[in-house]
């Protein structure tokens, strides 16, 4: 991680700085940079950049306590709408579409965090700027 992004990023922890430095200097997880670079990455900075703990077992609570509530309340719509679809599926394709949803919210949580701390998007979107 260089100074300036440092500087820049002071009152985040050691984990935040990375993160922001990254999408900084690579954009968003759907362009082909921040995909190159991303493969260069050893397995644990791969992991602390796409994935957040927190989001995988909080869900949109997670969301709403980091102040993303925009975002928070769009998963949390989501996540009733696929309770209703999942209750007239068997038990477990409705424990695995919960299972994949909360990888998603997981894998969405820091490029979101990203928009709304360091460039201001408070929109209702979670999953912009990701790769599918």
């Amino acid at each position: 991680m260089d100074m300036q992004a440092t500087n820049a990023y002071g009152q985040y922890s050691p984990k935040w700085q990375f993160r922001f430095s990254f999408f900084d200097r690579h954009g968003a997880p759907s362009s082909p940079a921040w995909k190159a670079a991303f493969k260069q990455l050893p397995f644990g900075e791969k992991l602390k950049l796409n994935i957040n703990f927190f989001a995988l077992f909080f869900g949109c609570l997670y969301f709403f306590c980091v102040g993303m509530w925009r975002k928070g309340l769009t998963l949390l719509g989501l996540g009733i709408a696929l309770g209703v679809v999942s209750a007239f599926l068997p038990d477990a394709i409705g424990r695995g579409l919960f299972i994949a949803f909360n990888l998603l919210t997981a894998m969405t949580a820091n490029y979101a965090y990203y928009l709304v701390k360091v460039k201001g998007d408070e929109g209702f979107n979670p999953f912009q700027g990701m790769r599918w």
